[in-house]
C-alpha cells in the first residue's frame, strides 16, 4: 500500500516512516526541508518529495504521483515560529491542511490522519479534567491553525466521505528536535547534557507538562490508522502521554541519573509560564482513544529518558 507522510523528515515523521517500511509499505515523504540522513539504512525504500504545503500545485503533484491510500499529515510550523510569523503559519498550517484534504478529494485518497495538539486548549479550562470535549480556545497561532485543521477535516469527512482522523499530541519528546516551540524544553533538557551542553529551562521547576515519547507518538498514528472505520466515533482524539504529568524538576532528576554533572538551570519565560498554567493541577483524559482503538503509552518517564540516550548512542547520524 502506498502511503504519503507530510513533514516526513521530521523526528516523528521519520520514525513513522521507518515503522511503515518495516511493515512492507511503500512510503513517500513530502517535506520542505529534506533531511536524507534520517533514513540511513532504508533510503532506497523511502521516496522523497520536496515541496511547500502552501503551494497547492506542488501538493497536488505529490498526491497524484504517490497515489496514496493514506495520507499522514504531520507537516506544520510549530508554536514559536508560528507566533513570530503568523502569515507564514497560515500558509503552511491553514492552507496546508486545505490543500491536503482537497488533493485527497480530487485524487480519491480514502483516509487522512491529522496531527493536532493540546495547544488547542486555552487558559479558560473549567474543571479538573481536560478531555476530547473540552472547549478549545487557543492562545497561540499554532493552536489556532490546528483547531481549524480539525474542523476542516470533520467537514471533509461529512461532506465528501474522506475517512479523516486526528490526534491531539501533548509535547512530543525525542532526539533531534531542531525547531523551538513552547514545550521544547522537555526534549532539550534531555538532549543537551548528552552533548555536554548547559541549558536554561524556560519554565519553573514545579511546572507540569503533558509529554509523550516520539516512538509512542508514531505508534499512536499507526494504531489510529489501523482501527476499523466503525470504531472511530470521536474522530479527534486527545492523547495524554505519560501519566501523571511530569514536572520540569522530575525530568531533571531523571536526566541526572544518566548525567549527574548536567548543567540545567531555570530561566522562566513569562509567556511559557502563562501558557503552561492551563496544565497545572488538571488531569488529561484519553480514555476515548483507549476504548475506541486500543491506545496506551509504552514509555514511562524513566523508559523515555533511557531510550532517548540509547537512540543517540546507537544512531547518532539520524539526529544531527
Amino acid at each position: 500500500m502506498s502511503i504519503l507522510i507530510t513533514g516526513g523528515y521530521g523526528f516523528i515523521g521519520s520514525r513513522l516512516a521507518r515503522m511503515l517500511v518495516e511493515k512492507g509499505q511503500e512510503v513517500w515523504v513530502l517535506d520542505n526541508f529534506p533531511r536524507p540522513h534520517r533514513f540511513l539504512g532504508i533510503e532506497d525504500r523511502v521516496k522523497g518529495i520536496q515541496a511547500d504545503l502552501g503551494n497547492f500545485a506542488k501538493v497536488l503533484e505529490a498526491v497524484k504521483e504517490s497515489a496514496p491510500k493514506v495520507i499522514f499529515h504531520l507537516g506544520a510550523m510549530l508554536s514559536v515560529p508560528s507566533n513570530a510569523d503568523p502569515q507564514a503559519s497560515f500558509s503552511s498550517n491553514v492552507a496546508g491542511i486545505y490543500h491536503v484534504l482537497e488533493a485527497a478529494r480530487l485524487f480519491k485518497v480514502p483516509k487522512v490522519i491529522f496531527t493536532s495538539t493540546t495547544a488547542t486548549y486555552g487558559l479558560d479550562i473549567k474543571g479538573p479534567v481536560i478531555d476530547d470535549s473540552t472547549l478549545q480556545r487557543p492562545i497561540t497561532m499554532y493552536g489556532t491553525t490546528k483547531v481549524f485543521g480539525e474542523l476542516l477535516g470533520r467537514f471533509y469527512r461529512t461532506k465528501y466521505g474522506i475517512d479523516f482522523r486526528a490526534v491531539r499530541f501533548p509535547s512530543v519528546v525525542g532526539p533531534g528536535a531542531k525547531v523551538a516551540h513552547v514545550s521544547i524544553y522537555n526534549a532539550w533538557t534531555v538532549e543537551k547534557p548528552f552533548y555536554g551542553e548547559a541549558y536554561n529551562i524556560f519554565v519553573e521547576p514545579h511546572t507540569r507538562c503533558p509529554v509523550i515519547y516520539f516512538k509512542d507518538a508514531a505508534r499512536a498514528l499507526v494504531l489510529l490508522e489501523a482501527a476499523s472505520k466503525e470504531a472511530i466515533q470521536t474522530v479527534c482524539y486527545l492523547l495524554a502521554g505519560i501519566k501523571p504529568l511530569i514536572s520540569a524538576e522530575e525530568l531533571v532528576a531523571e536526566v541526572k541519573k544518566h548525567f549527574p554533572k548536567a548543567v540545567l538551570n531555570y530561566k522562566p519565560d513569562p509567556f511559557a509560564v502563562t501558557y503552561h498554567s492551563k496544565s497545572q493541577g488538571v488531569t488529561f483524559d484519553d480514555s476515548k482513544a483507549e476504548k475506541e482503538w486500543g491506545w496506551k503509552v509504552e514509555y514511562s518517564l524513566g523508559g523515555m529518558v533511557a531510550d532517548f540516550y540509547a537512540e543517540l548512542r546507537a544512531h547518532p547520524e539520524r539526529y544531527q
